[in-house]
């Protein structure tokens, strides 16, 4: 008998609304942020599991309220409780050896009349199980050692995308159909490079190395706790040494020079055993290596954040020098801005031309941000001049004040920063937090009501504006929630408390329009004549129609 022809099994398909590829901390939070919204996803990572390696250290209080209105962040709080007092820099020899000079971080500053949250240090390998577990329970789709090897949008670069997907542990092949593809894949991003989409920016500045490594750190530690500790010794010099709370487990982060010849490949198990060593200042120590990362101290920004039905978010949008502790961070705030604006997509709510504004918003704040980050590393490094020094912003400012004068309703002349203190209701910045008491006597944040739709907050006495809302609603075919202060939340003053509506710039009967991210939309000083006619107004142009 000849030879049966050989059947082709097609790899199976399946349908979702978004693929987000990349599971680091930015693919995680965008696969939570956008569960929150109701949306469908599935998230592809080629890795087994997440990151080993702590990567960033440092959360901003602005992470952690997304994070609080998503319900993730108790746990990162708790999970952080031991990194309280790692607050000593200093400059040594080794661990056990000399210290040049030392100094102590001040006491967390009184944030309370800024923001609900906290600013907190906890390893990204931390934070990553608690967010991807979040992610889980809200129902996302979350397929490590899953593969993104090509996609395609057959329809057109606006139309729906089908990636090819294969299992690295079985190499099975499967087709995912997605309305939208997200690139969460870090600063290399295969995604990007196949859109053809060129980054700017100064480049690369140093080639580094993080040497993850067991060892016991407590005798040399001697009851300090670090925050940075860079070791200067005869074999290593602007190494950088961090450690976790357990003090079993620290990393290494040292500069490798490619013009000299010098090559990851380099450090192979022996000589890191030998570099951890010096860096802990016990020649014998026993110490185990778990892991080498190489990677690259730059300065990148991608010059489109989107390309038709295709979105660029986290490293794959902007490679920020680590210097303030920005990258992370802001990766978070790119996911946390474009869920919504999917979610409010897909329901038919507002225009595609909504999504046009995450790269406007987004890509201005990533610029100024690297711009910052670098003015940090001149100034550590002791090269920033007089004039640089002076334009260096304050972390909180960078990290809980940065505006979007693009975002529709704002002034185009609005400030790209502000003072987290100054903020006062202004379209196009961030909503100020106001303590409250919520409808069920627990106590929280004007912060809390935000996050799955649009907020009209006003008055106790805002009968009109509460039928103000529901025209506005009806008319424009979009949710829209009425939040009346001192009837559905009532506030926590105190005598040097300014009061909600003085901190967001109207009067007593004036009325605020929130998005769904927190930032504010738009405002009414008092009551209008056609308080329904300017909301209608100034919904539909919050959702480009």
């Amino acid at each position: 008998m000849g030879k049966e022809p050989e059947i082709i099994q097609e790899p199976s398909e399946e349908s979702t609304d978004v693929l987000i590829v990349g599971g680091g901390i930015t693919g995680l939070s965008c696969a939570l942020f956008l569960r929150h919204h109701g949306v469908r996803c599935v998230l592809v990572e080629r890795h087994a599991s997440t990151s080993i390696h702590p990567r960033a250290w440092g959360w901003y209080p602005r992470t952690l309220e997304l994070l609080r209105s998503v319900g993730a962040e108790e746990q990162i709080l708790a999970a952080a409780a031991g990194y309280a007092d790692h607050r000593r820099q200093a400059t040594v020899e080794s661990l056990a050896g000399r210290e040049v000079r030392a100094a102590m971080l001040p006491e967390p500053g009184d944030l309370r009349d800024l923001t609900p949250s906290r600013q907190i240090s906890l390893g990204q390998d931390r934070v990553e199980p608690i967010v991807r577990a979040a992610a889980s329970r809200a129902g996302a789709e979350l397929r490590f050692g899953a593969e993104l090897t090509s996609f395609e949008r057959p329809e057109g670069p606006d139309g729906p995308v089908v990636g090819q997907v294969k299992d690295r542990a079985t190499g099975a092949g499967r087709r995912i159909r997605a309305r939208w593809l997200v690139a969460a894949d870090g600063g290399r991003s295969p995604v990007r490079e196949t859109l053809g989409i060129a980054r700017a920016g100064r480049g690369t500045l140093q080639h580094q190395v993080s040497i993850l490594f067991r060892a016991d750190l407590e005798g040399p530690l001697d009851g300090r706790r670090f925050s940075i500790c860079q070791i200067e010794n005869d074999e290593l010099s602007g190494a950088v040494l961090g450690h976790d709370d357990t003090l079993r487990r620290g990393t290494l982060i040292l500069r490798y020079k490619p013009e000299e010849g010098e090559q990851p490949e380099d450090f192979d198990t022996d000589r890191c055993v030998r570099l951890v060593r010096s860096a802990l200042g016990v020649p014998d120590a026993e110490v185990e290596i778990i892991g080498v990362l190489p990677w690259e101290l730059a300065a990148l920004t991608a010059e489109r954040y989107r390309d038709g039905s295709a979105f660029l978010i986290g490293d794959a949008a902007h490679v920020i020098p680590p210097i303030g502790g920005y990258g992370a961070n802001t990766g978070i705030h790119d996911a946390h801005n474009l869920a919504w604006k999917l979610a409010t997509v897909l329901r038919g709510e507002a225009d595609e031309a909504l999504l046009d504004t995450y790269e406007a918003e987004r890509r201005p704040v990533a610029l100024a941000t690297v711009e910052q980050a670098q003015l940090r590393l001149l100034t550590r490094s002791g090269r920033a001049d007089e004039q640089q020094r002076a334009a260096t912003l304050d972390v909180l400012t960078v990290m809980l004040g940065h505006a979007y004068p693009a975002a529709p309703g704002a002034d185009p002349q609005l400030p790209g920063f502000r003072e987290p203190g100054e903020l006062s209701g202004e379209p196009g910045t961030r909503a100020p937090h106001v303590p409250v008491r919520m409808g069920d006597g627990v106590e929280g944040s004007l912060l809390d009501v935000y996050g799955t739709e649009p907020v009209l907050l006003c008055g106790a006495a805002g009968a009109a504006w509460r039928r103000a809302g529901e025209e506005a609603a009806e008319s424009a075919g979009a949710r829209l929630r009425v939040c009346a202060v001192g009837s559905d939340v009532s506030e926590l003053g105190t005598p040097s408390r300014a009061g909600w509506h003085t901190r967001y710039g109207v009067g007593a009967d004036g009325a605020v329009l929130v998005r769904p991210d927190g930032f504010v939309a738009w405002r009414s000083a008092d009551a209008p004549a056609d308080g329904a006619g300017e909301l209608t107004a100034a919904l539909l142009r919050m959702l480009a129609r």
